[in-house]
């Protein structure tokens, strides 16, 4: 994905031109424009990680009839933990700070927290790719895959975790 937060402040509209002109409402318009381009990489995110279980679902069908009927433990295991981070993904607070809140989120922060959500798509395809490598054929390596994509995506969780620390204390 190109940087949407460019893509969104060259696309506005003649009166959020001018707004953004008036002196204190231009922090505010630039502070909602970087939350809605993170919340669409977020949306895209969590919406290539649910599509995973699709591939995930027919590979088990191979395996399924095939006979095999011990394997599915660890493809369920697999598809909870997609749901789960992605679910956390699209839910994530979008670093919204009131006027009287003790920890205030400013614009650096902001910042922050897009560029880290931008290498969230990096760890969303590196799943995608590992995902697309699973093959019903060979039952030894496909649950070598299996084991392999719940720890990336065990990864990705612990990633997604680092962007609330970047919130709480600005770091």
């Amino acid at each position: 994905m190109s940087n949407l937060h460019e893509r969104a402040v060259s696309q506005r509209n003649m009166l959020e031109r001018i707004a953004a002109k008036i002196p204190g409402f231009a922090g505010y318009l630039e502070r909602e424009t970087r939350r809605d381009a993170d919340k669409l990489q977020r949306d895209f995110c969590a919406d290539r990680l649910f599509a995973q279980k699709t591939p995930i679902k027919r590979v088990l069908d191979d395996l399924i009839t095939g006979g095999d009927l011990d394997g599915i433990t660890p493809f369920e295991k697999l598809m909870n933990r997609l749901d789960r981070v992605a679910q956390r993904i699209k839910n994530a607070d979008r670093g919204y700070s009131g006027l009287f809140d003790t920890i205030k989120v400013d614009e650096d922060d902001l910042m922050r927290v897009y560029e880290h959500d931008l290498g969230l798509t990096d760890a969303v395809t590196e799943v995608a790719h590992k995902v697309s490598e699973m093959d019903a054929g060979d039952r030894d390596k496909l649950m070598a895959r299996v084991k392999e994509t719940i720890e990336l995506v065990d990864r990705v969780d612990a990633f997604f975790s680092k962007r609330e620390e970047i919130l709480r204390k600005g770091a």
